[in-house]
């Protein structure tokens, strides 16, 4: 009899008892497409089979409860729909990511370690191994390994739009995938990964639904606001197409009044300037009259001083000539005579008190000093009395070693030959 594994879309690997085979003379199994069948005894692979049928024991073959366990693998593709669902970003907002892995068995051994470490018997003594199975390990050590603590330390806007942050990661999760299959004895074949940014997709969805509204809003006032300034640049076109003429008179008269005024100030400038022009010529006429009446002056006066000089250089060698011959005397007189006909009646008057004065002055002062002098004389005679009279008193205490001056009556030592005080030579 023969058993054939009829293996679901999710199962991947079982692994049967030979008890488990049906039949007393023969068990075999029939292997199918895109099955693997393996004798395993103590744990190590002793044959393997692709195709056909494999015979694992009976009583025809002698091998009669035997220790034996056959493992089937399914070593077609299998596709594996993965996702993880919570996942915060570094600004608290909640992001996913899901995918498609698609893998086939590689090696054997491998997977046979992978297959027994993973699962646990069955009443029956039977091991299954699904797809599910694998993808619950891999997603405990691999999936929310590499992902939860990466995406922990990235902000969402960082990661939204960002297809090289997303590239990154991917690329990280997918080196990390590689690892883990082959260390299992599987072949990683196709890997996708779809992000979804939860909340924040809906937010931005809405910002910019928001923003759209605002700028439509926007345009709809200011197309509003055109259309009342419209109205009124066409009102105001409109009032002054109305008040044009009395503009344009206005504007005439304004011109005229502005031009009036300009030829009226410019008229101004020009008799100001005419009336400072002339202020200047009559004040340099006058400086020039001045200056020319000062050098007239001047010439006056140098004239003057040359006549005087000349006239001071003949009396003076008219005078020598005099002197040399008559004397100073006479030509004292002769410059006197000189100057009294060179003045009027009144100035001869007043010269003659003034010299009047001047010998009543002189007469004065000598007979002062006149006086003087005898006063002097008389104190002179009157001390001369008294240092007699004080010199007859000393006589009488003059000692043997001194004697008197004749002169003066000063006491002096007996062997001097002079008078200390008057300086007289003693007898």
């Amino acid at each position: 009899m023969s058993f054939k594994w009829k293996a679901t879309s999710d199962e991947i690997a079982r692994v049967i008892s030979k008890k488990n085979i049906g039949g007393i003379f023969s068990k075999s199994i029939t292997i199918s497409p895109n099955q693997k069948a393996a004798i395993i005894k103590n744990g190590v692979v002793e044959e393997s089979v692709s195709s056909g049928k494999l015979r694992v024991g009976g009583l025809l073959k002698g091998e009669i409860n035997k220790d034996v366990d056959i493992a089937l693998m399914d070593i077609s593709p299998k596709d594996l729909q993965w996702a993880s669902s919570e996942m915060w970003t570094s600004d608290n907002q909640k992001i996913s990511c899901k995918g498609l892995l698609r893998f086939k068995i590689h090696d054997e051994q491998k997977f046979f370690q992978m297959l027994f470490a993973y699962t646990t018997p069955g009443n029956n003594g039977e091991r299954k191994l699904s797809v599910q199975d694998i993808y619950n390990r891999l997603e405990s050590e691999t999936i929310t390994r590499v992902l939860q603590p990466e995406i922990r330390n990235i902000g969402i806007e960082n990661i939204y739009g960002n297809r090289e942050m997303q590239l990154r990661l991917e690329n990280e999760l997918e080196m990390q995938l590689k690892s883990t299959f082959a260390m299992w004895g599987l072949e990683l074949i196709r890997y996708s990964v779809e992000w979804d940014l939860g909340t924040y997709e809906q937010v931005m969805q809405a910002s910019n639904e928001l923003h759209t509204n605002e700028e439509l809003k926007e345009l709809e006032t200011l197309s509003k606001e055109g259309d009342i300034e419209r109205q009124s640049r066409e009102q105001i076109a409109q009032t002054r197409a109305n008040f044009a003429p009395e503009s344009v008179i206005r504007d005439h008269e304004r011109n005229e009044g502005i031009k009036q005024v300009k030829h009226s100030a410019a008229i101004s400038q020009i008799e100001s300037e005419s009336d400072a022009l002339e202020a200047k010529q009559a004040i340099d006429t006058f400086r020039a009259w001045k200056e020319t009446k000062k050098d007239l002056k001047r010439a006056d006066l140098e004239i003057e001083e040359d006549m005087e000089d000349r006239r001071h250089y003949r009396d003076k060698d008219y005078l020598n000539n005099i002197m040399d011959k008559g004397g100073a005397d006479t030509a004292k007189i002769i410059a006197q005579g000189r100057e009294f006909g060179s003045m009027s009646a009144e100035q001869i008057e007043a010269l003659a008190k003034i010299q009047e004065a001047e010998a009543n002055k002189n007469d004065d002062r000598i007979k002062f000093m006149m006086d003087v002098e005898d006063r002097e004389r008389a104190d002179a005679y009157r001390h001369k009395e008294l240092d007699a009279a004080m010199m007859g008193a000393a006589q009488n205490n003059v000692s043997p070693g001194a004697r008197k001056c004749p002169n003066c009556g000063s006491v002096i030592a007996a062997e001097a030959n002079f008078c200390g005080q008057c300086g007289s030579k003693m007898k």
